[in-house]
């Protein structure tokens, strides 16, 4: 791309290949549209706190990856957890679609796709997501418990029961219940005592007035005997 000299000729520059432009210019729009996004979504305190989170899972992750030798063992233990939660869900889930027309495989991987949306969304505070994650929690233990097989059922169960409660601290973050309201009501079954009324009887006459006699008029004249 070259342009032409505008030395003292009064003309402005010219791009050669205006089509180079075009893609530049819309790469530095959609450049400054993206860096203005994540200027806002880093504003929610929940962003802040998921990429908290993911790096300190991140740090911790190669700390042991760096400091511990046995970090293989870890991951073993955490693949039998899982294997221990997962294999009777499985189970039961062949157990009891034989008969739908839906398939066992169609249900297991709707089974882990809303459990997994209903953990995101309710780590973001998502009051549907967070009944969802509760309801999907209880459901996965019940159907542990019905498809361990031997003596193994009571540890499979409180394996999954613990695992779940220790996901709900970060699906169910921040969920605080109502205070608990408690009404004393008092009944009695004697009816009160009959008021104290006393009745009492008066006669009130009008009150009159004594008459007014008025003196004869002076002087004074006895009336004549004829």
């Amino acid at each position: 791309m070259t342009t032409n000299s505008a030395d003292g000729n009064g003309h402005k520059h010219t791009l050669r290949w205006p089509s180079l432009h075009r893609p530049r210019s819309w790469i530095s729009h959609r450049t400054g549209q993206t860096r203005t996004k994540l200027a806002q979504m880093w504003r929610h305190e929940t962003v802040r706190h998921l990429a908290f989170s993911a790096a300190v899972t991140l740090l911790g992750a190669w700390l042991l990856g760096q400091f511990l030798p046995g970090t293989h063992r870890l991951a073993t233990t955490v693949d039998a957890v899982g294997a221990t939660i997962d294999d009777p869900v499985r189970r039961y889930l062949v157990a009891h679609a034989q008969e739908l027309p839906i398939t066992a495989g169609a249900t297991y991987s709707i089974w882990k796709a809303l459990g997994l949306v209903a953990f995101v969304l309710g780590a973001l505070r998502n009051g549907p997501a967070r009944f969802t994650w509760t309801v999907w929690g209880a459901a996965t233990v019940i159907m542990v418990l019905i498809g361990t097989p031997g003596p193994g059922r009571p540890v499979a169960t409180g394996v999954g029961l613990l695992t779940w409660a220790a996901l709900s601290s970060l699906a169910l973050r921040g969920l605080r219940l109502p205070p608990l309201t408690f009404v004393h009501v008092d009944v009695h079954n004697e009816a009160p005592p009959p008021p104290d009324v006393q009745v009492r009887t008066e006669i009130r006459m009008p009150r009159t007035e004594p008459p007014q006699f008025l003196p004869y008029p002076l002087p004074f004249q006895p009336p004549s005997p004829n």
